[in-house]
């Protein structure tokens, strides 16, 4: 591991120079300019920006040993329209992306799942610009704009705090099948939020269903709407739940995608695929005091392509566990998520000369710490079981390092 003993160092050495340099008790790292970031908040106008920066080490198995890092700089604006100009229940966004490093999945391991959340085309370029209007005491909300709908829809609390990228949302079920707009890109789309009442919500979400992919959107977001593009229509019903005193959470959802989708066994094209999945959340010992970090919950989402002769992944399973750690804000995680490739879609890559496994599994053990409000350091650790192009199982360790300004 001598790549690692010189190259993560630096990571470590900027963690602590950021603390050791700023002392002060502050949620974020540059603090309150002076009182100024109160005064903006007051009058309707937040700023946010976080940098989250990755080197991963690939020890075993694969296609070759290294390392490589990865960064995301986010930075948005929102302005609370009742405060700037009097609007009741509207709110503006705006956010870009900044995304630095290159994909350490395609150039060392080949698997499907990717080992790095934030990895991405580098590239700098606006992202999610959206108008909020919220209705009947906050009950109902409608957004539209250029957004993604990874943000509002197949979330999972539990699974979001590993780095694997299929842990975030979307399920495999949807990301492997379709390019609607899922981060780092966004298309034009609307999301309808109902909170039923204190325990059911119901959303509903239509969205522009080709965006072309990052190197189609190098610069921007996705702008174009052509008819071949199709629409992403999602379904989602969520129940909020207490089992032997402990609180849960489960999601029913689906999605249809109008665009045009390949037929695996012939080639041609054809419109319409979609998907069903199940999400739950739930705690199995409360955090002490209660309102601490759950000392121990699990999560589990399934998904589930029925049209499997025009999926690349027909079946997916995620399932963990996670709790605080030893220390106030600490997390602790351990997590499995598996996928399973259409036989259409394997037998298809097979005729053009191109090889597939049947399915993928990755584990990951990882413990996030919070040095200060505002500096956070996970050190996590991935194992890849039948990576999809075929090279052997991968060992993979990372560092991800979140800072909030």
């Amino acid at each position: 591991m001598p790549a690692l003993r010189h190259r993560l160092p630096p990571i470590l050495a900027w963690a602590g120079l950021l603390l050791f340099t700023h002392t002060a008790a502050e949620d974020t790292l540059t603090g309150d300019w002076g009182g100024l970031r109160k005064r903006l908040a007051d009058a309707g106008l937040q700023f946010q920006a976080s940098y989250t920066g990755s080197a991963i080490e690939h020890l075993a198995g694969g296609f070759r040993r290294g390392l490589d890092s990865q960064g995301l700089l986010d930075v948005s604006l929102e302005l609370d329209l009742e405060k700037v100009i009097g609007w009741q229940g509207a709110r503006f966004h705006a956010e870009g992306l900044w995304l630095q490093g290159s994909d350490p999945s395609s150039a060392y391991i080949g698997n499907f799942d990717e080992v790095s959340g934030i990895a991405g085309v580098a590239t700098a370029r606006p992202y999610q610009i959206w108008l909020q209007q919220r209705l009947l005491n906050d009950r109902v909300s409608l957004k539209a704009g250029w957004v993604t709908l990874d943000v509002d829809f197949m979330n999972s609390t539990g699974a979001n705090l590993f780095t694997n990228a299929s842990f975030g949302s979307p399920v495999q079920t949807w990301n492997g099948n379709f390019t609607a707009p899922v981060y780092p890109v966004a298309a034009l789309g609307a999301a309808l939020e109902w909170k039923v009442d204190d325990r059911h919500e119901l959303q509903f979400g239509v969205y522009d269903g080709d965006t072309g992919g990052e190197r189609s959107n190098l610069r921007t977001s996705n702008t174009r709407v052509a008819g071949d593009d199709g629409a992403a229509i999602l379904l989602e019903f969520s129940r909020s739940y207490t089992l032997a005193g402990r609180r849960g959470t489960w999601k029913l959802g689906s999605g249809w995608n109008t665009g045009l989708t390949t037929i695996n066994d012939t080639g041609e094209m054809s419109h319409g695929n979609g998907h069903a999945y199940v999400i739950i959340d739930q705690t199995l010992l409360d955090g002490i005091p209660q309102d601490a970090d759950d000392r121990l919950a699990m999560f589990t989402r399934l998904g589930c392509a029925p049209w499997a002769e025009r999926s690349v992944v027909d079946f997916s399973l995620d399932f963990g566990f996670t709790g605080a750690g030893f220390r106030k804000g600490d997390l602790w995680g351990a997590a499995v998520t598996y996928v399973s490739f259409s036989g259409s879609f394997v037998a298809a890559q097979a005729g053009a000369g191109t090889f597939s496994t049947t399915r993928e599994t990755t584990l990951e053990l990882t413990y996030k710490t919070s040095l200060a409000e505002w500096l956070t350091l996970q050190p996590t650790l991935q194992y890849v079981i039948t990576p999809q192009d075929g090279a052997p199982d991968a060992t993979v360790l990372g560092l991800v390092m979140g800072v909030t300004f």
